[in-house]
């Protein structure tokens, strides 16, 4: 049975899935060279990765574009993990609702006005609302999710991508009552030896390096490093819409909504992570329910033009927004 926390009544605007605006979650994947991110301005846009020419000249290989780590190491059971490849087939949500008033507690935007609900030509924009009921992650593994079929200019048919931040294990007692879900144990050290800290010592006896190697998870992409065992931040949650020749990688331990799908038709997505089939290590998952005093849960709003193509109100590309 999931852990459930209780949640405030939170809105969350839509924002444009970038590089940039993603990077504390995980990595998204996508041609530099043709990607809409590549137009944006400097500060708003990441460097694209090294390439190189590949297939006798025909093909740009681009290189690291995305960031897998398997942690399995530090799973309690210590059951070694494989990469594993797996489809799923995502029909569009049916359980989008009208718009109703609300009042909802502000979002990480600040003070946004979610009541316009008129795009920058003036045209009526269709709001419809998304409940957020559940929230999971994987504690030890990136996890790419590859869109198949699903044109970069696609109106009738996206997909939303929602994460949020993780809090610390002491903010996750005070929302529940009592400890963090799924602590992450801490492994048992052997007691070193006086030869083992005089081998650590700096500068090496026997060598010319003077500097400490790096931590272990400093090598890794800040967005794949342990994420703790602490709940997920609600206020600090992200809603982004994705183009179809975008790929996603959510960051080892990242919270997120099951892949959300919009519009006419299914989407086929091909899914990479690493697994070890233990159930609480491969994936963990959090209920939210309302609180008391709130009329509904945490909820994404979805607006869309007249061809259902989805609007952003917020962050870089908004279509109108008040931050």
């Amino acid at each position: 049975m999931p852990t459930s926390m209780p949640c405030p009544s939170i809105r969350i605007p839509m924002e444009l899935l970038t590089p940039t605006a993603f990077a504390q979650f995980g990595t998204v994947i996508e041609n530099p060279a043709t990607s809409p991110s590549s137009k944006l301005p400097i500060p708003n846009r990441v460097p694209p990765p090294a390439h190189v020419a590949a297939n006798q000249g025909s093909a740009t290989k681009y290189l690291d574009v995305t960031h897998m780590s398997n942690l399995y190491h530090l799973a309690p059971s210590r059951k070694p993990a494989k990469a594993v490849m797996n489809m799923f087939a995502c029909a569009p949500r049916p359980d989008l609702r009208s718009n109703e008033p609300s009042e909802s507690i502000p979002s990480s935007w600040g003070d946004l006005d979610l009541s316009d609900d008129d795009d920058e030509s003036g045209d009526q924009l269709d709001r419809q609302l998304l409940d957020v009921g559940i929230l999971e992650r994987h504690p030890f593994t990136t996890q790419t999710f590859i869109p198949m079929g699903l044109a970069a200019n696609d109106r009738h048919t996206q997909y939303l991508v929602v994460v949020a931040p993780t809090l610390p294990a002491s903010a996750s007692r005070r929302h529940t009552g009592r400890p963090p879900p799924y602590p992450t144990p801490v492994r048992d050290r052997p007691r070193k030896t006086f030869m083992d800290r005089f081998a650590r010592a700096r500068p090496a006896p026997y060598a010319t390096e003077s500097t400490p190697p790096a931590p272990q998870f400093e090598k890794l992409h800040p967005s794949a490093r342990p994420k703790g065992p602490g709940l997920p931040d609600l206020k600090n949650l992200r809603a982004f819409v994705a183009r179809g020749d975008q790929a996603v990688t959510y960051g080892a331990g990242t919270w997120h909504a099951p892949m959300i799908v919009i519009g006419d038709r299914p989407i086929d997505f091909v899914v990479v992570q690493f697994a070890n089939e233990v159930g609480n290590e491969d994936c963990q998952e959090v209920v939210l329910k309302a609180a008391e005093d709130a009329r509904e849960g945490v909820v994404v709003v979805v607006d869309s033009d007249g061809a259902g193509k989805v609007q952003v109100k917020a962050g870089v590309g908004a279509v109108k927004a008040k931050l």
